[in-house]
């Protein structure tokens, strides 16, 4: 099962986790075994918080800050490509969208990069004043981005259906969010596409504020894709009211007529693809998780694709 952007709300960067216990010796072997990191293997290492498959730590030597991450040895299978990933921190990097990169080595599963001092967001400071206008900033600036060479692509259609096959075929409501699901990808398709560079997991937990910059951090879903589900992605997960979504569209300011026309199906699509997967990964379980998937079906069936405010209700 392939996790789907947005459905993973922890990021790599957040506050050192205490009395954690980290297995140095792997991160260390890699970083000698880079000839640019090599001066900085026996620095000090602290772990942090990461995500649900990734090892991170913050590294200090020589007067220097590195936030350090050992991948998953098993991304491919998780959905992870990581010499794109490594195509797309660079070139954001260089935007000043991200944080520079020191070195990525996809083979050693090593990812260094630049370490940010700052403030993850919490989901009240989206709409703190002024703060949906730097989201938007940072989602045109990477929308206007020549897109890198070789980088991965990234179809919420197509990952729909991968994870559809894990239904199965006899839950009644499966079915009729997938006959939904049809027609709202179908109207979706009908637009002419342009293809840009996208983030796909615009959580609040990958927003990194230093106090004078935002930072767009944990790419690992990084690559081409539908600008459109991006701006879909970013509303839908943060429930925006409609004043709040004009707010964000007049600041982000590249929607098309035919992109606004469709917003409604995309942040439906977006919400679907969160439901499969939680669907998948949590249903029978009777925890958060699993309740999560049903308040997100509930709320598909009761929007039908109809309106934009249907994240209120």
């Amino acid at each position: 099962m392939t996790p789907l952007p947005g459905a993973r709300h922890v990021p790599d960067v957040v506050l050192p986790a205490p009395g954690r216990a980290a297995d140095e010796h792997p991160v260390r072997a890699a970083l000698r075994a880079c000839v640019t990191t090599r001066p900085l293997a026996d620095g000090r290492l602290t772990p942090l918080e990461g995500g649900l498959s990734n090892r991170a730590w913050r590294l200090d030597a020589s007067g220097t800050s590195c936030f350090v991450r050992m991948g998953h040895p098993d991304a491919a299978r998780l959905g992870v490509d990581r010499v794109s990933e490594c195509r797309v921190l660079r070139a954001v990097a260089a935007e000043g969208l991200a944080p520079a990169v020191v070195a990525c080595e996809p083979a050693a599963r090593l990812l260094v990069t630049a370490y940010v001092e700052g403030v993850t967001w919490q989901a009240a400071d989206v709409t703190h004043p002024g703060n949906l206008q730097r989201v938007a900033d940072c989602l045109r600036r990477l929308h206007c981005m020549p897109l890198p060479a070789g980088v991965h692509t990234v179809d919420y259609a197509v990952q729909a259906h991968s994870l559809e096959a894990g239904l199965g075929s006899d839950d009644a409501q499966a079915q009729e969010l997938r006959s939904l699901a049809e027609r709202a990808f179908a109207r979706i398709r009908q637009r002419c596409i342009a293809w840009t560079l996208c983030h796909h997991d615009l959580h609040h937990l990958n927003l990194l504020d230093d106090g004078c910059r935002l930072w767009l951090v944990d790419w690992e879903y990084g690559g081409r894709g539908d600008p459109l589900m991006d701006v879909a992605g970013f509303l839908a997960m943060h429930e925006l009211t409609a004043e709040a979504t004009d707010e964000f569209l007049a600041a982000y300011g590249r929607l098309s007529p035919d992109d606004r026309d469709r917003l409604v199906d995309a942040r439906w699509a977006f919400d679907y693809v969160q439901w499969l997967w939680y669907r998948l990964r949590f249903a029978g379980t009777g925890d958060e998780g699993d309740r999560h998937a049903e308040r997100l079906a509930q709320r598909l069936l009761r929007c039908n694709n109809a309106r934009l405010r249907y994240a209120d209700g």
